[in-house]
Order: C-alpha cells, then structure tokens, then sequence
C-alpha cells in the first residue's frame, strides 16, 4: 500500500457455511484506501502490517455494497439476527459474499452485543457511500461520531475508539470488543441485509 488509508476500524472476519456466520476470533482491522484511481477494499490481522492485508479487494463504483446483517429494524434501532453486529459485503457482479463483525465494544446500555448503534450504522454508511463512488468528507464524518459519542467505544486499553483516518494504524495485540469470538448466528441468504439506516 502506497497510500495513507482513507478509513480504518476495528472489525474481524467471519466464516460463512450455508445459513450460519461464525466470527474468527483474530483482532483485525477493515481499511480503504485509494491507488491509481482504484479504491482497495481491505482486512488485515492487527499483528500484520498494512502492506500485508489478508484481503485486498478493488472495488469499482457501485459494484459492491456494505451493509449490516438485520433481524430486526424499528426506527433508527436495528439488531442483528446474530450475538454481534455483523456487515455483509456483497458484490452485483458477483455472488462472492464477505461477513464481518465489529469488534469495538457494544455502545447498548445493556450491553447487547448484536444492536447496531447510531453510530455502527453511520460507519457503514460511510464505507457503504466510498464503494458507491460517492464524494465523502471522511474525516469530518469521522470527527463528527466522536463528537456525538459521550463515551468512546474502547477494548479497555487507552482511548482508542476503533476508528482512524488518513494514518497508518499501528500492529497491536489487544482483547477485542464487540460479540467476541464465540460470536455465531444465522443470516437468511437472499435478502437478508439490512437497507441503509
């Protein structure tokens, strides 16, 4: 990688065996970044460099979409049919299919692993719009989730809140939020993802 990455979080991959989605426990980071005019979609394990992703995806516009797996939507509150929070990336030029599950930690009061906070929900719409091809001010996304957070999301080591922009993150072995990685749940093939938030 070339360039400085245009988004980075936390999340981890998952497996995905006919009906069921089972999160791998390995720390891990979703990055974007532009080369050539080409947008990378990537996910590397947090011990690796981001010049070694384990999945390094070009995207072109309107090929791919990134959304959270639903069961359930009212309002703006949606929860995942799994014990995490879960986005499907998914192509229209392929049935190619990758799951991930966040792993900085639940902002659910009580602690639910599987709600889709507001803020979960605008960090896939951000990635969503990029692969869409759509103009998005990044970092002031980024910065303006922070400022409505009363609280940072954080695996218990500093103030790391899961996101960064524009800036190497930096290998680290640390716990992982979010569902854990015991997290498992069934997802309906066909239509199973949730619509934009």
């Amino acid at each position: 990688m070339a360039t400085a990455p245009i988004i980075t979080f936390k999340a981890g991959r998952c497996t995905f065996n006919q009906r069921k989605v089972s999160a791998v426990p390995t720390p891990g980071y979703i990055y974007m970044y532009s080369e050539d005019d080409l947008l990378h979609f990537c996910w590397r394990p947090r011990s690796a460099p981001s010049t070694e992703p384990e999945l390094d995806l070009i995207m072109f516009p309107q090929d791919g979409t990134f959304r959270p797996v639903v069961r359930e939507e009212r309002d703006e509150e949606m929860w995942s049919p799994t014990n995490g929070r879960i986005f499907e990336l998914s192509f229209v030029s392929s049935s190619q299919r990758h799951f991930f599950w966040m792993q900085a930690k639940t902002q659910a009061e009580d602690g639910d692993p599987s709600w889709f906070s507001l803020r979960d929900q605008r960090l896939g719409q951000i990635v969503d719009s990029l692969l869409q091809g759509e103009e998005v001010d990044v970092q002031e996304e980024i910065e303006a989730l922070r400022r409505h957070d009363s609280s940072p999301e954080d695996d218990g080591e500093g103030d790391d809140d899961g996101m960064d922009v524009d800036q190497e993150p930096e290998p680290a072995k640390r716990g992982s939020g979010g569902a854990g990685s015991g997290a498992a749940g069934n997802v309906r093939q066909g239509g199973a993802s949730g619509g934009r938030a």
